[in-house]
This record gives C-alpha cells, structure tokens and sequence, in this order.
C-alpha cells in the first residue's frame, strides 16, 4: 500500500510527538533529564515571544534543581521582559549566589540597579566585571551611567571615552558621551557626538531623540522635528520617533498636526498590540483619557490574552471613574495570576475607590510584605491610610516609597499634600522644591512649589513658580487659576481678574475658577457681579450639581436662605452623594435654629463620610443645646474612635461626663489632653477645671477659672464655677460675688437654682 506524501507527514508528526512524549514522561524519574527538558521548553517559548510560560518552566527547573544556575538567569530574563523587576532581581541574586563568577549575572544586577537609581551598587556590579573583564564595554556603559546618575562627570566622561576606545563601531558610546557633554553645558561637543552615533548606527533611535531634545531645549523646533524626521526615515518602525514629533507639536499646541503623525504610526501597525498599547500609554501621559482607553480596547482585540495592556486598561478606568470595568477586569487577571503585585494593588485600590477603606489597608499590606521594594505598593497603602484619617502611618508609608524612588513626582506630591494637612510647612516646601528641582519640564511640579509657598505667604516666590509652569503648559486652566489667585493676594486685582477668565475660557466649566472668581468679586464688595455670573452659569448647565451648591453658597451669604435652601436640595437631587451639598442644608437650618432639620442633614453627610469626626462633634454639640446628654456622648465618643486627637470632641465628652457624674477620672484625662493641645481655648480650660473642682481639686480648679472669667467676663456660666470653686475652697465673699455677677448673666435654670441655694446657704 502507497503512503501519500499528506499522510506521511501527519504520521512523521504523530513520530515525533511520541517520541517527545517518550523522552519527557519516559524519563521523568530522572531529575537531570527533566530539569534539561524544562530548560529547552523554557528557551522555545522564550524564542517564540511567549514569557509568561518560558517563566513556568524554568521555575520548574529551579524546583526540579535548586541549584540550576542558568535555570535562574533563565527566569531573570523571563521576568525582565514581562517587566517583573522583583522577580528578576530574586532570580539574579539567587544565580550570583550560587556562581559569584557569572559576568552577565553581575552586569543583569547591575541594569537592575541602574533602573533603580542605586547608582553605586550598579558601579560595584560594572567594577566586578571590569576586574575580570577588562574590556567588557557593557560594564563601561553600566559604570559610566552609574556616574552620570550621580552627577560625577568628569568620571562619567572618563568611563564613555574607555568605552569608545574600547568599541568604537558602538554608536551608543557616543550617545552616552553627549549626555555628559550636555549636563557640563558643553553643547556643541554633544550635538557633535550625537551626529556621530547617528553617522555609524543611522538605526540608533535614542541618538535621533537626544539630538532632537537638544535643539528643543534651545527653541530650535524647526531643526528638532527634522532630526526627527530623518529618524522616521531611517527607521519607518521606530515609535519614539513618532511620539517624540507629536509631543513636539503638542508644545507648540498643534493638536491637529500631532494627530496626523499619530495616525501614520497607527497605519504602519495596524496589526500590533505593542503598537496599540504604546499609543494608548501616549495619550494616558497626556491626558487625553478617552483615546487612551480605545487604543487599549484595540489592543486587546488584536491580543486579548496580553496582560499588560489589561493592567494599562485597569489604570485607565481607575482614572476615568469606572471602577466597576476596572475591578471585572483585574479579577481576571487575579485568577489566573494570584500573587501578581501590580492586580493586588489595582485590587487595593478598587476597594479604595469604592469607600472600603479598612478592605483596602487589608488588601494593600500583602502586596508590600510580598514586595517591600516596590514603591507603587508603599504609595498605594500610604493613600489609603491617608483617606482613612491615620496620617502617621501614611507618612510613613509613603517615606518608605520615596526611599525607594527618590525623584517619583507622584509620592513627592502626596508628601506635600500630606505635611500640609499635619502644619509642616517647612517640611511640604522640602518636598515641593525636590520635585521641582527633579522634574524641571514638569509644570506640575512648579504648580505645587508655588501652592505651597503660597501657603506659606511667599506671594512673589509662588506666582514665579506659576509663571514657569505656564511657560510650560500655557493650556492648563489650573496654572491660570493659581497664577490668578496669587495675583488676587498680591492686590494685583486686573491682572487677577484677567488670569481668572483665561481658565474659564480654556475650560468653560472649570467650576472651581468659577468659584474662586465669584469669591474674588464677593470679596471686593462686587457681590452681584458674582451672583449673576453665576446664576448665567446655572441657566447653561442646570445638571450640574455643584453649580448649584455654588450659587446656594453666594445666596446663603446674602442671607437668601428660601432660594439657597432650593438650590441645595436641587444638587442633592442631582447627586445624591454630596456631602458637601448635605452639610450646606444642615448649616442653612442651624442658622435659622431649626436644629431637628440640622441634625437631620448633618446626619446624611455622615452616611456618606461615617468617619468625619468634626461632623460628629457638630451633631453632639447640637443634641447638647437640646439637652440630650446621651446623643452628644455617643457623637463624641465615636467623633474620637475616628480621631483619637481631636481635642474640640475630647473637651466636649469630658464636659458630658462631668454633667453626668460619670467616668470622671477618664473625663479628666481628656479634658488635660485637650487643653494641652488647645491651651487657648477658654471652653476646654472651663471643663479641665470644674472637674478638678467635682475631683475636690480646688487648688487647681480657682486659677483656670478665673483665666477663663478673665477671657470673658460676660460668661455667667463660667462665673458660676469660678463662684462654686471659691466657695469650696473657702473664699465665701468672692464666691458669693461671682454667683451674684452670675445670676445677672444668662444661666441655665438648673445652674441658677444652684446657685441660689448656696447663696442662701
């Protein structure tokens, strides 16, 4: 019988499945066959672009023998091109453990190093190699970037020049070269060496952007974008060329024309999901949100199992609100990936989007005790300790994240944020001027410089640092809005004005400028200017709840409480989860004395924030002018299980269980607390001294108490413990004066009857 070719291969290929199948389970006893045969499984999917199972099986080898070097570089590599920088850096030290002679160890540790800024231990690495390797040009490059890193560059230079001496055809070489060249100011010399690199590799992409960024910085666009073009001519694929054009153009605000080369790249290929992702990363760093999140939709489409471009999308949706489509999707990848970093902090901060703030702090700290050295988990449960009001250990958190990365503008931001909450001004400025001085093309950085030292009434300082990150981004509404404000506290009112209407024009409903001009006007005695601007505002956009709430505040201030109390409820209509809106309500009917309707909105305010524990003092202050101990104590008392040092609830429970004759050791702890915190607070001061005085500790009681009637002498009630602590310490004649002074001021009727009883006594 005749075999057809076709059959003959379908049985060729059945062969040699078996005999592959024979080779693998035929052996399996035998550790050495199998760890070889992972090993050669891992290197085909490696060649074949598939990391994520090259990385299965060289852990498989390592599991099989513990001591299978290359099985560990092997995995380094593999988790390096899935970006798993722990993993790789685990591997590598495990691999350098077992073999301390393995150059490509030492220099994968030494990159590794270079990535994250730990300048030094990379040039001990390169040194290591270079001892044994004399003329290894990769360590070279390592050594000489080590130096640059840390600002040494005559060392850097040095370290460059052995490297083109030692491979001249490399064009890098001269890249690095420039870049020193370039930090010493020497610009000539680096525009130089930059067409040499592009002269030996015209396939050199870096030279091209470097060369390009160089004429940029000296507002030589025209030259900038034909560098770049010679780029894209060269090298039809090479992508940062293309981005490097469009963000030129963006700077120049020719959005149409930064489009177009971005289509061209889209064109070219159409068919990549690297491509798609890239574009995607593109416009996420510039803000255009939308656009980034259909070219990740794309990306998929044409590679629905990436799962980087899944994480990319999962940041995406966390920064457009949709926190549902982020946390479908980054449960998927938790299935399939259980100890994955990066989803278990995307999980953290899905819970924290979603309020669950106690879930995510649980959820965050397992990422940081699996990866202590990654500052994205640190950053991410430092926040969520932040929102959950512990700023302690949310400082300390994120300190954690700026030790690991030093310049990370997102951490640096949230420091400053962070020491401006706790008063520490000189501390934020640190911060603030880190930043800047680490991001100086950064208008960002600039802007919250200058908010702090606006802060700080350094008027001058901050409106030059919102001057520079106007330079920077012209078509940033919020540069304009805080140039305008530090214009306003300048006293330079037309140009304030002017700055004002220029955020508003860039974005006409940027209803924060639109609030802070209506208090411009408000406060310069232009009150109805402000009130019909606003009201026009309002007619346009009627859905918009916190227009609303705006001009509910303007008529509050005019004492028009009817149609400030409609416009309120209408953005509670609106958006049911203001709780701004709801707190606007309760203030409008405490002011009117309708206290059961205060409590009534103040109390929605803490459905949606439980843990505002200046709220809760509010409400337990109300339920004390009721009379209604027992409401004000569980107010305070839960106001300071949120905010353990909040002095203004820690008085006010130890004045309740002064009233109430009970815990009155605990009640004299808290008040001592809150006068040592709030020493100027005659309130706090009147309750730490009648307990003394209810303690029998009338030595102590009479001075604060004649402080207090010295602050305010029309107090009745505080005459009238100044009176009783005389009187108990046996001081009749002045007691009897300031119950008498007492009784002519206003005094509760229980504290007058008193009184009265111990005169006639």
């Amino acid at each position: 019988m005749r075999i057809r070719r076709k059959d003959y291969l379908s049985l060729a290929i059945i062969s040699v499945l078996v005999i592959l199948t024979l080779v693998i389970f035929g052996c399996s006893k035998d550790p050495q066959t199998r760890k070889l045969a992972f090993m050669a499984s891992g290197q085909h999917f490696m060649a074949e672009g598939k990391y994520d199972e090259a990385s299965i099986q060289f852990r498989n080898a390592v599991k099989t023998d513990p001591r299978f070097v290359e099985a560990y570089y092997r995995l380094a590599q593999a988790c390096m091109a899935l970006r798993q920088w722990n993993e790789a850096f685990s591997a590598l030290q495990q691999a350098n453990e077992l073999d301390p002679t393995r150059l490509d160890v030492h220099l994968d540790l030494a990159r590794l190093y270079l990535a994250g800024k730990k300048y030094q231990r990379a040039a001990d690495e390169a040194n290591t190699v270079l001892q044994k390797d004399p003329d290894n040009a990769a360590a070279y490059e390592v050594l000489g970037a080590s130096y640059l890193g840390r600002q040494q560059n005559d060392q850097a230079r040095e370290a460059f020049a052995k490297l083109i001496q030692v491979k001249p055809g490399y064009s890098s070489a001269y890249v690095n070269l420039a870049l020193v060249e370039a930090a010493s100011h020497q610009q000539a010399d680096a525009e130089k060496h930059l067409r040499k690199a592009i002269e030996v590799d015209p396939h050199n992409l870096q030279a091209y952007l470097n060369l390009a960024n160089l004429f940029r910085s000296r507002q030589d666009f025209r030259q900038a974008m034909e560098t770049l073009e010679q780029g894209v001519n060269n090298n039809p694929d090479g992508r940062d060329l293309y981005f490097a054009q469009a963000d030129l153009l963006l700077s120049q605000q020719n959005k149409d024309g930064a489009e177009t080369i971005l289509g061209r790249l889209r064109e070219r290929q159409k068919n990549s999901a690297d491509c798609a992702q890239a574009l995607g990363d593109f416009y996420s760093d510039h803000r255009q949100l939308d656009r980034a999140l259909v070219e990740y939709h794309r990306g998929l489409d044409l590679d629905p199992r990436n799962v980087e471009i899944k994480k990319h999308l999962i940041e995406a949706y966390l920064n457009t609100g949709q926190i549902q489509e982020a946390a479908t999707l980054n449960d998927g990848i938790l299935k399939d990936r259980p100890k994955d970093v990066a989803a278990r902090i995307a999980q953290g901060r899905v819970l924290m989007a979603r309020g669950k703030m106690d879930e995510a702090i649980a959820a965050l700290r397992q990422p940081v005790a699996d990866a202590p050295d990654s500052p994205q988990a640190h950053y991410y449960l430092g926040m969520a300790y932040w929102q959950s009001g512990d700023l302690k250990q949310a400082k300390d958190e994120l300190q954690k994240g700026i030790g690991l990365t030093p310049d990370s503008l997102p951490i640096l931001q949230s420091m400053v944020g962070l020491e401006l909450q706790m008063k520490d001004y000189d501390v934020a400025l640190e911060y603030a001027k880190r930043a800047a001085e680490a991001n100086p093309q950064d208008p960002q950085s600039h802007l919250l410089l200058g908010n702090v030292l606006s802060q700080m009434n350094q008027v001058k300082a901050a409106e030059d640092q919102f001057r520079t990150a106007q330079l920077l981004n012209p078509d940033d509404p919020a540069v304009h809005l805080n140039l305008a404000l530090a214009l306003a506290h300048g006293a330079k009112w037309a140009e304030a004005e002017k700055e004002f209407e220029t955020a508003l024009r860039l974005n006409p409903h940027y209803i924060e400028a639109l609030a802070r001009l209506a208090q411009f006007w408000t406060e310069r005695k232009e009150q109805a200017k402000a009130l019909v601007r606003v009201k026009q505002y309002v007619l346009q956009n009627s859905g918009d709840a916190a227009a609303h709430e705006l001009l509910g505040s303007l008529l509050f201030d005019t004492k028009d409480y009817g149609n400030a109390q409609t416009e309120f409820e209408r953005a509670v209509q609106l958006n049911p989860k203001s709780t701004q809106a709801c707190l606007q309500l309760g203030r409008l009917h405490q002011e009117r004395g309708e206290t059961d309707a205060a409590i009534q909105w103040y109390e929605k305010a803490l459905a949606l924030q439980p843990k505002f524990a200046g709220l809760q003092t509010i409400v337990g202050n109300l339920y004390l002018d009721k009379g209604d101990l027992n409401q004000a104590r569980k107010y305070f008392e839960q106001a300071l299980v949120n905010d353990p040092q909040f002095a203004i609830a820690a008085g006010n429970l130890a004045w309740v269980y002064a009233q109430q004759g009970v815990n009155l050791d605990v009640a004299l702890g808290l008040a001592q607390k809150a006068r040592e915190q709030m020493p100027d607070l005659d309130s706090i001061t009147d309750t730490l001294a009648w307990l003394e005085y209810k303690k029998g500790v009338y030595s102590s009681a009479v001075p604060l108490l004649e402080e207090c009637v010295q602050k305010v002498p029309t107090s009745g009630e505080y005459r009238y413990h100044l009176g009783m602590a005389l009187l108990a310490s046996g001081d009749k004649n002045k007691g009897r004066e300031e119950l008498q002074a007492a009784l002519r001021l206003k005094l509760p009727e229980s504290d007058a009857q008193e009184a009265r009883q111990e005169l006639s006594r």
